[in-house]
């Protein structure tokens, strides 16, 4: 079983490729050619946003098919791929069309959740220790973190006016040919699921629902930083000079290569330490420089943003670890409590977006520091709940 897992790796990782490279065009460079080129009314934006980022909420009632003993796995990959790819180029070259963007992006997302769902069933299942649950967290982000830096690459070379029609054309039909070979994984993919039957459900313990309700408030407050999805990237490049977007943006892949590296880091060496501690260090410093960070100058700001991107790299680590072990090898639950990082998603990112236009987004990042650190306290509360049970 673990050298036929072994092989799917690379295919593991370049579906996460996929979807990172796609949500990255949408959420950081569509909202510069929202917000800079077309000038779309943010508040039908908003309306789109919600109805688009809802179809997330496919992903734990699909979960709930994948915890069938045989889901026919290979053929909704299949399909779902063909479903992302489709999508993605009607979605991206009617921009101008909101409606036909919402639609088509919430299609987007919905082929992207049955793809994901499916892979992570079968990390879920084989993942009975620590050092297997850091190891699938860290394939799984790796190929996010690679998807989200390709396209920051890719602005950096072709761009010379941010304002050039021409070129933006180039940057989202480059960006199509890059996902286009994601309508291979469901044929190339090889692999067997362990039945319920001969699944070690983790030393045997119950589930602790308790613990999955805690984590899901702690997931939903986390990624409630997604206010600041839509109105930041527009932000940095008016409040430092769009002159500059070009530095700006290596900036933006400087930082995601440190996330990686956080990643990596905290892939290597959580199980060797409380997870629960972890998280309160990253929380604590994540939220305390996120408030602090919009009222600084360039160099500080990024400087900040790279202690940051650490932070962040520390905290998915051990979220994942902490989902994988509180779903005892049941899909479903983990994709409960992922359910509640897609709530946060519908409901922070249409509002970040709305109120950029009534209030600065230095405020709306500030919201989004002191909500980070409201985290804090359910995860308190998870930590003294798993003492008493000890």
């Amino acid at each position: 079983m673990g050298s036929e897992l072994r092989k799917n790796y690379l295919i593991y990782f370049y579906a996460y490729f996929v979807i990172q490279v796609i949500f990255i065009y949408v959420n950081i460079y569509l909202p510069i050619y929202f917000f800079k080129i077309l000038k779309v009314n943010r508040a039908e934006l908003a309306f789109v946003q919600i109805f688009a980022y809802s179809a997330f909420f496919l992903r734990p009632l699909i979960a709930i098919y994948f915890d069938r003993e045989k889901p026919a796995i290979k053929a909704l990959i299949i399909v779902s791929s063909f479903g992302i790819i489709i999508s993605f180029i009607i979605f991206i070259f009617n921009l101008n069309l909101l409606v036909i963007f919402g639609i088509f992006l919430g299609i987007n997302f919905a082929c992207a959740s049955i793809m994901r769902v499916a892979i992570e069933k079968i990390i879920v299942v084989n993942s009975p220790d620590d050092k297997a649950k850091n190891r699938n967290a860290l394939y799984m982000q790796l190929g996010s973190i690679t998807g989200a830096l390709f396209p920051n690459i890719l602005f950096v070379i072709l761009f010379t006016d941010l304002y050039s029609l021409p070129t933006w054309n180039q940057f989202f039909l480059i960006g199509v040919f890059a996902v286009i070979p994601v309508i291979s994984i469901g044929f190339l993919l090889k692999f067997r699921l362990i039945s319920p039957e001969k699944t070690d459900i983790i030393s045997g313990k119950e589930i602790r629902k308790k613990n999955i309700l805690l984590l899901g408030i702690i997931l939903f407050l986390f990624y409630a930083e997604r206010i600041y999805e839509y109105p930041m990237e527009p932000w940095i490049l008016t409040k430092f000079g769009e002159q500059y977007f070009a530095i700006i943006f290596i900036f933006l892949g400087i930082l995601i290569v440190i996330n990686a590296l956080g990643l990596i880091l905290a892939g290597l060496i959580s199980d060797r330490f409380d997870r629960i501690k972890i998280l309160i260090i990253s929380c604590l410093t994540y939220g305390t420089l996120l408030i602090i960070a919009p009222f600084t100058d360039m160099i500080t700001f990024f400087i900040l943003f790279a202690v940051i991107q650490i932070c962040a790299g520390f905290a998915v680590v051990n979220f994942i670890a902490l989902m994988i072990e509180y779903s005892q090898n049941r899909v479903f639950y983990y994709q409960l409590m992922a359910a509640f990082v897609i709530l946060s998603m519908v409901i922070f990112i249409p509002l970040g977006t709305y109120l950029s236009s009534l209030i600065a987004t230095e405020l709306i990042m500030v919201i989004a520091g002191v909500l980070k650190l409201v985290c804090i306290i359910p995860i308190i509360l998870l930590m003294n709940g798993i003492k008493k049970k000890e």
